[in-house]
């Protein structure tokens, strides 16, 4: 494996020897075997927690009725007003730019 240059970055291949000094296997299988216990305490735990009562019980809601207008004619009043106010604020701008106030 090559040398990386020093401007970018430091200078080692991430070359790692392998060594018989320790022993790797049984590295790896306390690590399993510690990772393996700990994953089985905490399926135990979410088990327990789902298997566990409910201890507090949501109240009883209302039901919920759909929003109904008092009237359509009241509706068709307020849309007409909002329609006109809005009409009128561009004809005022219109008549402005066109006479050049």
């Amino acid at each position: 494996m090559l040398r990386t240059p020093s401007y970018l970055g430091p200078l080692n291949s991430g070359f790692v020897p392998d060594t018989p000094a320790a022993p790797v296997d049984a590295l790896a299988d306390d690590a399993i075997a510690a990772e393996s216990a700990i994953a089985e305490t905490e399926a135990a735990e979410v088990v327990a927690r789902a298997a566990a009562p409910a201890l507090v019980e949501s109240p009883a809601r209302a039901p919920l009725t759909p929003w109904e207008p008092a009237s359509s004619a009241r509706i068709r009043i307020v849309e007409g007003v909002v329609l006109a106010a809005v009409c009128g604020y561009f004809a005022w701008g219109l008549v402005r730019t066109l006479a050049g106030f």
